[in-house]
């Protein structure tokens, strides 16, 4: 460690850095540190020298980090954190927490939860916004280079070492279907049954998150004879499909609050053994963020959630 490097530089320039990073606006990142946008470009021309690089460049609405920036971005946050633990005794306060937290996750495993969230958000926490991406394809991309910070989904065949996993909760697998649809007057619908109607898909963008996913995995025997006759990333759209037609989509349990508030849908188990298999839901996130007090404030709130709808 070079002491004497460390003695000469301004350690608020690191803090002017990671918020430049969060907001990619000089306007925005001045407002959250209480300075001037003159005093922030001043900052932000003293970044470029220290690091030798221009860091953001201009784009129509924003502006976009270097690689270089991008770089720093990845160990900058896990290090303003721990200083910030250091010097802070871990005490939290949600009402300090401000800007916009971002969770990715399939419609699926995230509706029933999010009502609760943004109550808790608007009464302990006001300055705090929620950000919801279905981006699952690139998420753990996204969560490595601070653009998402948790994600939630089903246990996947496997995680690279850098992320950290925990149990959310437990559920099974249901086929969706309108209340009055003919499969209901049977008592036990087998998948020839099944299949002699069309399925709504919910679209996920990658075969490799299929690869990964138990449902797939599951239905892969069902879905090589089924006809797919809507494909939509919109959960609304696909709910209000099944209310009206004969469609069938697979789903899991814990989406019934959600959906059973629409009035129109009903489940039917699944045939056989498949009927009795659970989904583990887990919540994922990057080990940067294992420290930071807001980051364990948002999971231990979804975790409390989770086990409140579902235990």
């Amino acid at each position: 460690m070079d002491t004497q490097r460390l003695s000469r530089m301004d350690l608020n320039l690191l803090v002017a850095l990671q918020v430049l990073l969060e907001e990619q606006n000089v306007s925005k990142a001045a407002a959250r540190l209480f300075i001037t946008q003159s005093a922030m470009s001043k900052t932000l021309s003293r970044l470029r020298e220290l690091f030798d690089d221009p860091l953001f460049t201009r784009s129509a609405h924003s502006m976009v980090p270097t690689p270089k920036a991008i770089e720093l971005h990845s160990s900058l946050e896990e290090i303003l954190l721990k200083i910030d633990a250091l010097v802070g005794a871990g005490e939290i306060d949600p009402g300090q927490f401000r800007g916009q937290f971002h969770i990715s996750a399939l419609d699926h495993f995230i509706l029933p939860m999010i009502p609760s969230l943004v109550e808790i958000f608007q009464t302990e926490a006001p300055e705090l916004r929620i950000k919801m991406s279905m981006d699952v394809e690139e998420q753990f991309k996204s969560m490595a280079e601070g653009r998402i910070d948790l994600a939630i989904g089903p246990r996947r065949l496997e995680y690279q070492d850098d992320f950290i996993v925990e149990h959310l909760c437990e559920t099974q697998p249901v086929f969706l279907l309108r209340t009055d649809h003919p499969l209901k007057k049977l008592e036990n619908p087998s998948w020839r049954d099944l299949m002699q109607y069309p399925e709504v898909a919910l679209k996920v963008p990658s075969a490799a998150y299929l690869r990964s996913s138990w449902m797939h995995r599951r239905f892969s025997q069902y879905r090589k004879f089924s006809t797919i006759v809507l494909e939509t990333p919109d959960y609304l759209a696909a709910i209000q499909t099944i209310a009206k037609t004969d469609c069938l989509m697979p789903t899991p349990r814990m989406s019934l609050p959600f959906i059973k508030a629409t009035g129109a849908i009903s489940t039917i188990p699944l045939p056989g053994r498949e009927g009795k298999y659970t989904i583990e839901v887990m919540l994922v996130y990057h080990q940067r963020t294992a420290h930071s007090p807001l980051h364990r404030w948002v999971r231990a709130r979804i975790k409390e959630i989770y086990a409140r709808l579902f235990d």
